[in-house]
């Protein structure tokens, strides 16, 4: 399963912007679309940059309103001035193994099927976690968590959870109770739609209630098969009520390569 080709587990199409688009923009599709980032199109090319949620949190500044609600202000800028480049890509008749391999190479959570100029699609940490399903790899979640997992407690002002955010670096931090049972997640997603909110909301309002938890020993097919059932990012690693670490994106990938 991990060795049929690519182009078997790909997402179509890919969502892209122009180079001289701007930030605003760039955001609406973000959210309209419902995805994590953006194909970035210039001249002929018609993958010659990406740009994601992450990028435009980096950037960002949060600017307080008369309300005392914080609204997310993004520079008047062009696409081309944010967007990454190179794009990582590998060619329809390399496998869905390979496409893990290059995500784990080069640190990102997608890589992009292209041939020369035409693009095919996308596959991302969602499509190996299919493929983890297909091919029944036994590896214990406790083999590939991260841990220990940045959390922050549920009465967090919401200004300083996505300050935290943003200064640790991750794509996500676990929300607990005060006795350190998980209870939700905020995540990139949930910092970007929490504008409009005060500041002083709790971040158990506006955190997202999407994740799993399972046993150390559970197989990596079956919590994968329970996040795709549920649409669920996360897998939280939980000794009885102890959360003893996190699996999510790239841990998926180093399993499947």
């Amino acid at each position: 399963m991990l060795d049929r080709p690519v182009t078997y587990y790909l997402r179509s199409p890919v969502f892209s912007v122009a180079a001289d688009t701007e930030l605003s923009t760039v955001r609406q599709r973000l959210e309209s679309h419902n995805v994590s980032c953006l194909g970035v199109s210039e001249g002929a090319d018609p993958l010659a940059g990406v740009v994601s949620r992450t990028d435009l949190l980096r950037i960002a500044r949060f600017e307080r309103s008369a309300e005392g609600a914080s609204h997310m202000v993004l520079p008047t800028q062009k696409v081309r001035e944010l967007m990454h480049r190179p794009v990582y890509c590998i060619e329809p008749n390399e496998t869905l193994r390979a496409a893990a391999r290059a995500m784990v190479t080069h640190s990102v959570h997608r890589v992009f099927v292209r041939k020369a100029k035409t693009v095919f699609g996308v596959v991302g940490t969602q499509e190996v976690m299919r493929a983890l399903v297909d091919a029944r790899v036994n590896t214990h979640m406790s083999e590939l968590m991260s841990a220990p997992v940045g959390t922050m407690d549920a009465t967090t002002p919401l200004s300083e959870a996505v300050q935290r955010l943003r200064s640790t670096g991750v794509t996500g931090l676990v929300v607990v109770t005060a006795e350190g049972t998980p209870i939700g997640l905020f995540t990139q997603r949930e910092a970007l739609e929490a504008t409009g909110h005060a500041d002083d909301v709790p971040v158990d309002v506006v955190m997202s209630a999407r994740f799993i938890g399972v046993q150390p020993n559970s197989s990596v097919h079956h919590a994968a098969a329970q996040a795709a059932a549920t649409r669920a990012r996360h897998i939280l690693v939980m000794d009885g009520r102890q959360l003893k670490g996190i699996v999510a994106g790239l841990d998926f990938a180093r399993a499947a390569g």
